[in-house]
């Protein structure tokens, strides 16, 4: 059976190759060569903003450059996110990224990626 598939590259510098790109990659090879239809995220290409407040996040709107990436969210069957830890955690942008893409609004206040 075919999946519809969100890679998100998770990484923050864009700047060079790094691993995560490369296991990204691979992983899109593979599953298109599968068969499967494959959407792409680079976070450290987007432009938004730090949400600085509990009310920003429930009522504040999603920045205009995030909301394809929530359509394809509603599209897919299956995501994959590729990230380095850092700290013991994910990158600040990539926390950023889902805190501006899974607000209440969006969400229902229901999905809990953290």
């Amino acid at each position: 059976m075919f999946k519809r598939i969100l890679i998100i590259q998770g990484h923050p510098d864009a700047s060079e190759p790094h691993l995560r790109c490369a296991l990204a990659s691979s992983y899109n090879f593979g599953t298109q060569s599968a068969g499967h239809t494959v959407k792409h995220a680079n976070i450290a290409e987007l432009d938004f903003p730090l949400l600085r407040s509990q009310k920003d996040f429930e009522t504040g709107t999603v920045p205009s450059s995030l909301k394809p990436i929530q359509n394809d969210l509603l599209w897919t069957e299956h995501l994959v996110v590729f990230f380095p830890l850092w700290a013991g955690d994910m990158p600040a942008l990539l926390k950023r990224f889902f805190e501006q893409l899974m607000r209440p609004s969006f969400s229902g206040g229901t999905c809990q990626f953290f």
